[in-house]
């Protein structure tokens, strides 16, 4: 059974197994601290696709200002996700993982998965946004439309939820897509309180930028700095250390443990013979 995609004995420097278990709280930072440098390089790779998407969509704008076609760049970005997510699943896992080799090498074995992955989120929210809008227009007409709104709603949150899970489990596991998307829509509804806490966190750091942003302009030199030193790989860190072990207890090992089962009832077949 072909599950996984990656060596999960992949050598490295990791942690001692005589070493105590941390808690999550203080393990959460002591990966972090310990692979800060390691991230904020990380973060300087995946902003390159990022700068080049962006300079694509200023270049657009001499074209059109159509806002679906303007943003479309964005999607080009969703690939290079893949090696975001590789090495931070790594870093959460405590394995080693080489920072330009590994991301690329992620990049290139589920390039066609992260972006189909990248053009279903566009379009999604694209219309996410404009049936929220027009039901939201409408509630003052027709009551009616307060229960699609709530629908419409409560299915984007389904479906922001599940792409917290979507990308570590392409990484991780040699599934198709559609196999990607029920595992993730299901983590979406089990792992409630992960996923809030992770909306929650992200809440935190976006809207303490904006704030920052609007209300000490000479910030925004800092800001930049942030998003382009730190942020991405944050994110992607923080997401995957939370989901992991979910997805771990969930799926890797109930698997191992029927490997191990599969190889005991073999050993003992082979010593009756």
């Amino acid at each position: 059974m072909g599950l996984f995609g990656y060596n999960f004995n992949k050598p490295g420097p990791g942690i001692s197994k005589d070493q105590p278990k941390l808690k999550p709280f203080p393990l959460f930072f002591s990966i972090l601290f310990r692979k800060f440098s390691e991230l904020v390089k990380l973060n300087l790779l995946f902003c390159i696709p990022v700068l080049i998407s962006l300079v694509i969509i200023y270049l657009l704008k001499y074209i059109t200002n159509i806002p679906f076609i303007l943003f479309s760049p964005i999607i080009l970005i969703s690939p290079f996700v893949a090696g975001l997510a590789f090495v931070t699943r790594n870093y959460v896992r405590e394995e080693h993982a080489f920072i330009f080799s590994d991301f690329m090498d992620a990049v290139k074995q589920n390039f066609k998965a992260f972006l189909i992955n990248g053009v279903i989120c566009y379009f999604g929210y694209i219309i996410f946004s404009v049936a929220i809008s027009y039901y939201l227009a409408e509630c003052k007409n027709n009551s009616l439309f307060y229960f699609l709104f709530a629908v419409c709603i409560f299915v984007l949150i389904i479906f922001v939820f599940a792409q917290y899970y979507v990308p570590v489990s392409i990484v991780t596991f040699d599934l198709n897509l559609k196999q990607i998307y029920k595992n993730s829509l299901i983590f979406s509804i089990i792992g409630l309180w992960r996923n809030l806490l992770i909306t929650f966190i992200l809440l935190i750091v976006f809207g303490g930028l904006y704030i920052l942003l609007y209300m000490v302009p000479v910030s925004l030199f800092f800001i930049v700095l942030f998003v382009f030193l730190f942020l991405f790989s944050f994110c992607m860190f923080l997401i995957n250390f939370i989901v992991y072990p979910l997805i771990d207890k969930s799926m890797i090992q109930p698997f191992q443990k029927g490997r191990e089962d599969d190889v005991n009832d073999n050993d003992t077949g082979e010593n009756n013979d």
